[in-house]
């Protein structure tokens, strides 16, 4: 019997996942590739092996497989296993860069949570990684692959429903207790350089900019941004505003 027979047996070819780390939010997508139907977590790494124990065991009381995930205690060994066929990456901004780019260069698809890079050069340089190893990489930014936009971007142009959008509020906040800004990572300037900008902030900034861009795409024109969430265009458009706090 072939490995690749074996696998058809034993997970239907169902896609084979990594968790490259133990972030809060990789409990929603492991739940999320259970709901898929169409992919299995295989394996959990993280600094150490315990955490990744911890990990499953967590997860599978939630949204049990079938098969209990792998703990591995390095990423390397997760990157190295011929089981996994695609990695989730939720580690901190700071990091992601270099285990994209190893994932990539092991040969694995890559899911990587946003904000992706900490600038566009680095960003490119994931992608051309992505490229030249042949492996598709996504991000992380749901709504952006929602078909909730279709309808919101059908609302928008059709001229009657709201009218022209000549402003963007938006607020997004979250109560944020003192163990928050004592312990969360996202603190941490040195992991999370972009601060509260890439993380609540990253929403706002990201629908701002969909909406004149998909806009002036549809007519022809071009838009540039502002410094400071807000949006400027060529044509007659929209300006954004928006606040993100943690209180």
């Amino acid at each position: 019997m072939t490995m690749e027979h074996k696998r058809d047996i034993d997970d239907g070819a169902r896609l084979r996942w990594g968790i490259l780390g133990t972030a809060q939010i990789a409990h929603k997508n492991w739940k999320a590739i259970l709901n898929s139907g169409n992919g299995i977590v295989r394996a959990v790494a993280s600094r150490g092996v315990e955490r990744a124990r911890g990990f499953i065991q967590e997860c599978q009381r939630a949204a049990p497989f079938e098969t209990p995930p792998e703990a591995f205690g390095s990423y390397e060994e997760l990157l190295a296993s011929r089981e996994i066929d695609a990695v989730y990456v939720p580690l901190p901004t700071a990091l992601r860069p270099e285990w994209v780019i190893r994932a990539a260069e092991a040969g694995k698809h890559v899911v990587c949570e946003k904000p992706c890079a900490r600038d566009a050069a680095e960003l490119r340089e994931m992608l051309e990684a992505c490229r030249r190893n042949h492996v598709q990489f996504l991000d992380g930014v749901m709504f952006m692959h929602s078909r909730r936009l279709d309808r919101v971007r059908e609302v928008i142009d059709d001229g009657a429903s709201i009218g022209a959008v000549r402003r963007i509020a938006l607020q997004f906040s979250f109560y944020a207790g003192d163990d928050f800004l004592r312990d969360n990572i996202r603190m941490n300037s040195t992991l999370e350089p972009q601060g509260c900008l890439g993380d609540l902030g990253w929403y706002c900034i990201r629908f701002i900019l969909w909406t004149p861009e998909m806009a002036a795409a549809s007519r022809g024109g071009r838009s540039h941004s502002g410094a400071s969430g807000r949006r400027r265009k060529s044509n007659p458009g929209a300006d954004g505003i928006f606040s993100r706090t943690a209180v």
